[in-house]
């Protein structure tokens, strides 16, 4: 209502004045809150929450009318934090609790005297890590879990979010990315925080997250800011591409190789301040390194290629086909794609391994795996019936088998163990990332098909008899459902078409009728009772479960 209102009144001067007047009332209102740090009164909540909704209601005035620079987001920015320390405070739950980060700028040193205007930061491999595009699943990515902040970035936007610094400065902040997985990234934003209760979506004022070319997203930034190309810095970790075509622009620009560290983050403001102060109207368009900062000691940013360490495999996914190792001694991270495991070697999280330094297409840090150092090093642990990676290094349990396992209804996983059901069929390509010959554990979950009656009808037509049905459609004596049951070889998976389903082969192989056969078919090559069924709780899509090898069969 406010916002239609204000469209009428556009082209009062009046108007206007009286709005931008009355957002410095609740600024300052909100400023003498902010006073107040040590013992919020009642008074000074009331006062954090009408000021932030008066500069709120006038930003949203003046953004849709010429005057819309005149109020900036400086200052719900500044009191935002104190907004949510004061809610909790209110709830009786004391300071909000975050993760104890070390301050950006330690209190006996200064921050640079002239700030960037605007700050934009990358997303991938920028602020965090794996790269959307090396995420191969449909869900997004769980945030702290399947997809990582950097420890550093955190930091920087903690100090970004919290140090009033930056909102006296006016410094606004902006992402530009040009993932093709968008939407993705836009919902990590709301779940990654970069103080307590203050979400990234937040934080960030300006996002550019589509498509195309970095050129685009900077002159979107400059119409949308009103800030001028050479007050801006950028934070990417593309050198030959994205760097480049920027800073031809006349924006200052720094290579984050590994990500952002706290030492690029200062060491770009100190430059830009440098900069700044021997002329204001001085070309900033240039790309630094970490050389260039005195960070590097050889003297350049390049990848050490060819170099041979040794480390731990922090994390794998046989499903994604990626994972990350550290090196021992320095603690660098590097990540490795399953193209680059050598032949014969089964890569877990946890293993020690040798590995060899190269650099990816894009000219950044990754590695091939060699070899295994003694043993197989598995740390999984089972926990839930599933795989918990938080074992300390050092703990193995060399008694147990860890591979991919998917869950299916009864009566289908008896008839595929039974050697009768030879592909399985689904609406998602969920098996399209395993090889051809990947061995696959078989969850057989708690609640039975939908329609009982349609593979018997389908059996029917193949010439089984009720005796033979109901023996095949059985759980063998001692298995139970709620438990991994057996082992099956997949094949090949492809996308069928209609008149494909349609076959009377394909409708016999998966026993079921058309209406109820899925688009990605997997052929199973072989399948094998277990010994014994191993019980854990169900989930979805693939996960990777550690079963006893006392369970496998001989075969």
């Amino acid at each position: 209502f406010f916002c239609k209102t204000a469209r009428r009144c556009q082209k009062s001067n009046k108007a206007v004045n009286s709005l931008i007047y009355l957002s410095r009332a609740a600024a300052g209102t909100m400023a003498w809150a902010s006073s107040c740090k040590n013992s919020i009164s009642g008074t000074a909540i009331l006062a954090l929450y009408v000021g932030s909704i008066i500069v709120n209601l006038c930003d949203g005035f003046t953004t849709c009318s010429p005057w819309r620079h005149k109020i900036g987001h400086q200052q719900r920015a500044s009191a935002y934090p104190l907004i949510v320390l004061a809610k909790q405070q209110r709830r009786g739950k004391g300071k909000a609790k975050a993760r104890p980060l070390a301050p950006l700028y330690p209190p006996n040193e200064e921050i640079p005297s002239t700030l960037p205007k605007l700050i934009v930061f990358d997303l991938d491999n920028t602020l965090w890590t794996p790269e959307l595009y090396q995420i191969r699943q449909r869900s997004v990515p769980k945030a702290g879990k399947e997809i990582w902040l950097f420890d550093c970035a955190q930091s920087i936007l903690s100090d970004l979010a919290t140090n009033p610094a930056w909102s006296s400065a006016g410094t606004q902040l902006a992402i530009a990315s040009r993932t093709n997985k968008g939407e993705w990234a836009d919902k990590l934003l709301r779940k990654f925080e970069a103080a307590p209760g203050l979400s990234l979506d937040e934080l960030f004022v300006h996002k550019e997250i589509v498509q195309g070319s970095k050129r685009r997203h900077f002159e979107s930034l400059r119409e949308k800011s009103g800030v001028r190309l050479s007050d801006m810095v950028f934070f990417d970790d593309d050198m030959h591409m994205n760097l480049g075509e920027i800073s031809q622009m006349g924006v200052l620009c720094c290579h984050c190789p590994r990500g952002i560290t706290r030492d690029l983050f200062r060491g770009t403001l100190s430059r830009y301040s440098e900069m700044k102060m021997q002329h204001s109207g001085q070309w900033m368009g240039i790309t630094l390194t970490s050389a260039d900062m005195g960070f590097c000691q050889d003297g350049n940013d390049a990848v050490d290629e060819g170099r041979k360490t040794k480390g731990r495999v922090k994390f794998y996914s046989e499903v994604k086909r990626f994972g990350f190792v550290v090196e021992d001694g320095s603690g660098d991270e590097f990540f490795f794609h399953e193209s680059k495991i050598r032949d014969g070697i089964i890569v877990a999280s946890g293993m020690k391994v040798y590995f060899e330094t190269l650099a990816d297409s894009r000219g950044r840090p990754a590695v091939s795996i060699v070899s295994v150092i003694g043993g197989n090093g598995k740390v999984h642990r089972k926990k839930n019936g599933r795989i918990d990676d938080s074992i300390k290094s050092g703990e193995s349990k060399s008694d147990n088998v860890i591979m991919p396992c998917f869950s299916m209804s009864q009566p289908f996983a008896a008839l595929m163990l039974n050697g009768i059901k030879t592909i399985e069929t689904r609406n998602n390509p969920m098996f399209m990332d395993l090889k051809p010959g990947t061995k696959v554990a078989v969850h057989c979950g708690m609640r039975d098909w939908k329609d009982k009656q349609a593979p018997r009808i389908e059996l029917n037509k193949a010439g089984y008899s009720e005796k033979e049905i109901d023996e095949l459609s059985a759980l063998p004596l001692g298995f139970k459902k709620g438990s991994v049951i057996g082992i099956v070889e997949v094949g090949q998976t492809w996308l069928t078409a209609e008149r494909e389903r349609r076959g009377p082969n394909m409708q016999r192989r998966v026993v079921a009728s058309t209406e109820n056969i899925g688009q990605y078919a997997t052929i199973i090559n072989s399948a094998t009772w277990l010994k014994q069924p191993c019980k854990m709780r169900g989930f979805p899509g693939i996960q990777r479960v550690d079963i006893p090898s006392s369970y496998l069969s001989a075969e």
